[in-house]
């Protein structure tokens, strides 16, 4: 597979940014001006040339968007962000620019295939596109338009086939979407949406392959908002690409997990070398400390040369960051107590949640591979017991506690399994888990 690097003056970019906020006959949103100001700058800091619009009206704003298709013919990467009220019309989406008036016509709205259409026509064949709508917002203006799908969400979009000179150069098309089709997105009560808040946590990490950054900012979102909000993103590639793309380092060499996006064979925990990996490590953070994958690196090699304290700290910094196996580990080790004073079992399974969330393979099955009922303490059984009791899943009697913990998986649709963490985390009997886990 191909990889394409874009980042800092190695490429063409060219973005969009739409912002709708002021709106004139409804309420005012709290943060999409807010959103776009902050992407234009972390866009802008990537290399790409920008054409943006905060507030503006119909007029103006069909103005920068014409100029804005005037300028993708030479791009590398093309790059699409709206934030504001969308709505869906016989299966089709628009943007509501913010002068719309109560007694609007569709003509009157801007017509999101229509941008992409225009992008379409005038891109280069291997062009990397990617349109990003934070626009599920729930739509005041349904009352307006009777050929209406509803008043919740966007569409979904479906992507044109890869044919002819961009089949054989190598496509990249993504369109994401704060939420499911059909949805409703929050406008978030901080600075920015909980979407976009996630994509600026993680746009311009480097070494972070940009298909991989909206999965981590879905998984993101899906646990900031505890489920209740689910991004979706379709993806249509013949390559990977980099907004900041991979410095690769001996570090990486020595100690990168399997699960990377840089093209570099992963090392299995018990084969690093700690004592060439943690020097390597330490030199290729110091470089570059903004890198989740290297301080993921670095606590995996300080990890193995048991130099617990500070794989911990290392951990968390990659944790902080955002990258779920770091998560995962991080998790691990409050499980284990490793590095710490002593187990902190809620601690651990919140983190080993949130990973699992981010997509991570490793937590999903440290959460539900262990049956931990036959570990159980009497008094841990009379605890569970009572958990269950009050989740209004009855016990028949002491031998009673295998099946009764199985309604349970299936009411709260838990795998099944036994008493799974999963299941000990649902229930928030933590004190229960018995002692026993390592650290890796």
């Amino acid at each position: 597979m191909a990889q394409v690097s874009a980042s800092h003056g190695a490429f063409d970019g060219v973005a969009l940014v739409i912002g709708n906020a002021d709106y004139r006959s409804v309420a005012r949103l709290a943060n999409p001006a807010n959103d776009a100001r902050a992407m234009a700058e972390k866009l802008g800091g990537l290399g790409f040339r920008l054409h943006v619009a905060i507030d503006q009206p119909t007029s103006a704003l069909q103005e920068t968007i014409r100029r804005f298709a005037g300028d993708v013919s030479g791009a590398d990467v093309i790059f699409v962000f709206y934030a504001g009220h969308g709505l869906q019309l016989d299966g089709r989406n628009f943007l509501v620019p913010v002068d719309l008036a109560k007694g609007g016509q569709r003509d009157d709205l801007i017509a999101v295939d229509l941008i992409l259409s225009a992008i379409e026509e005038k891109a280069k064949p291997d062009a990397a596109k990617i349109i990003v709508l934070d626009a599920c917002r729930n739509n005041p203006f349904s009352d307006l338009f009777h050929g209406a799908d509803g008043s919740r969400g966007l569409a979904r979009i479906d992507l044109p086939k890869p044919a002819g000179a961009e089949a054989s150069a190598g496509y990249y098309r993504l369109v994401a979407f704060a939420t499911a089709a059909g949805q409703v997105a929050s406008d978030g009560e901080r600075e920015h949406s909980p979407y976009t808040e996630s994509l600026l946590r993680f746009i311009d990490q480097p070494g972070l392959e940009v298909s991989e950054m909206f999965r981590l900012a879905a998984g993101d979102v899906l646990a900031s908002t505890n489920g209740m909000q689910k991004p979706e993103y379709l993806v249509q590639t013949s390559r990977t690409l980099f907004f900041r793309p991979p410095n690769i380092t001996e570090c990486d060499r020595l100690a990168v997990d399997a699960r990377n996006f840089i093209g570099v064979k992963g090392i299995a925990f018990e084969d690093i070398d700690a004592v060439k990996a943690v020097p390597a490590c330490l030199d290729a953070v110091a470089a570059e400390p903004e890198s989740a994958r290297l301080k993921h690196n670095l606590a995996r090699s300080l990890e193995k040369a048991e130099r617990l304290s500070e794989a911990l700290e290392q951990y968390q910094a990659a944790a902080d960051k955002g990258h779920p196996a770091a998560i995962n580990a991080l998790g691990i080790m409050y499980l284990a107590g490793c590095g710490m004073a002593g187990p902190d079992v809620a601690r651990a399974l919140q983190l080993i949640s949130r990973a699992r969330d981010l997509g991570d393979l490793e937590a999903a099955s440290t959460l539900t591979a262990h049956d931990l009922l036959p570990y159980l303490s009497d008094g841990g059984k009379a605890t569970l017991a009572q958990a269950l009791g009050q989740a209004g899943v009855t016990v028949p009697g002491p031998d009673g506690l295998s099946a009764a913990v199985g309604v349970f998986q299936q009411q709260a649709r838990l795998k099944a399994g036994g008493l799974t963490l999963e299941t000990v985390h649902a229930l928030k009997i933590y004190d229960t888990v018995p002692a026993g886990f390592r650290c890796h």
